[in-house]
């Protein structure tokens, strides 16, 4: 066997290596590709922030949460929040901090932190937020 020709099984073993493998969300209900939950709740056409709840608990509310443009600063008095950005990137103000969010990355906004997300990709950014406790009404399922 040549050296190159030799060398093509290691190559395949690199690449093969740094292939992305899977990316899930497990609910109560079942694994779920980020994929598929993706495909499945689209962002209204028009509607600068679009939330899906996919679960609720005693403790905490799981949603998807599409951002076409940016969110107003708001805060939430009695809820922590579990940032996990699915698709897209921005710019997530933290107080008078900015933080540059890229696909993957995870952030915690304590409650009553004031907060507030700036996409910066042509497309809606989406995120999987958990929020803890949950807030006294019931969030609606859309």
């Amino acid at each position: 066997m040549t050296r190159p020709a030799a060398l093509l099984p290691v190559l395949a073993l690199l690449l093969a290596a740094c292939a992305a493998a899977p990316r899930m969300i497990v609910l109560e209900s079942g694994p779920r590709s980020v994929e598929s939950l993706l495909a499945e709740h689209r962002p209204e056409v028009g509607r600068n922030i679009t939330p899906f709840v996919l679960a609720q608990t005693d403790r905490t509310v799981q949603q998807l949460v599409f951002v076409r443009d940016r969110e107003q600063p708001h805060e939430h008095a009695g809820q922590d929040l579990i940032v996990t950005v699915l698709s897209g990137h921005g710019t997530l103000w933290l107080g008078e901090r900015e933080v540059p969010m890229h696909e993957g990355d995870v952030a915690v906004v304590p409650a009553g932190v004031r907060h507030w997300f700036v996409n910066q990709g042509d497309e809606p950014a989406a995120a999987f937020v958990i929020l803890a406790p949950p807030p006294p009404a019931p969030l609606p399922k859309p």
